[in-house]
């Protein structure tokens, strides 16, 4: 079953707009573990990358043959971060076939690819999402800090400091 499209990703090269789609599906479930990664986008939709799940930790991604840098997305702004704090990364290259196999594969979620701009020479890829149909993203919680217990201890110090008291 497709469900109606909330997620319009438009990218430059197969490989930004497949993580694209990855960041769009991250949007949309923000509590998505790496498991839940793998189970809603499996292995057989990149027949070429040499691991068992597209997804990795990347704590775990120099097990497979290739180094991190020829087949994964591997900068700061590529990886993707879950809310568990797990840190993700995934293929970089993408056949033509792949490619279609993971586009046609992420719209059962909602997620939709705009015919993507050819990639100029030496300039990095991109992409870019849209939200449709009058989607909102659920917005993740922030954490919430104790500032009261700052304020606390900030008034213990002083107030320390004003009767004389040495706190070490």
């Amino acid at each position: 079953m497709i469900m109606e499209k909330r997620v319009r990703v438009y990218g430059k090269t197969n490989a930004r707009t497949a993580l694209g789609i990855a960041h769009a599906y991250l949007i949309m479930y923000p509590h998505a573990t790496l498991d839940d990664f793998n189970k809603a986008f499996p292995k057989k939709l990149n027949s070429t990358f040499p691991s068992e799940t597209l997804f990795i930790d990347t704590k775990n991604a120099n097990k497979f043959s290739g180094t991190t840098t020829q087949a994964l997305f591997y900068k700061s702004d590529e990886v993707l971060n879950l809310k568990d704090g797990t840190k993700v990364t995934m293929p970089y290259f993408w056949t033509d076939s792949d490619f279609e196999n993971f586009v046609n594969h992420a719209a059962q979620y909602g997620i939709e690819i705009a015919s993507f701009e050819k990639r100029q020479t030496c300039k990095k890829g991109e992409y870019r999402l849209e939200y449709l149909n009058g989607y909102v993203p659920p917005i993740s919680e922030k954490k919430k800090t104790k500032w009261w217990l700052w304020v606390l201890l900030a008034i213990f110090v002083i107030c320390c400091a004003i009767v004389g008291v040495k706190l070490m």
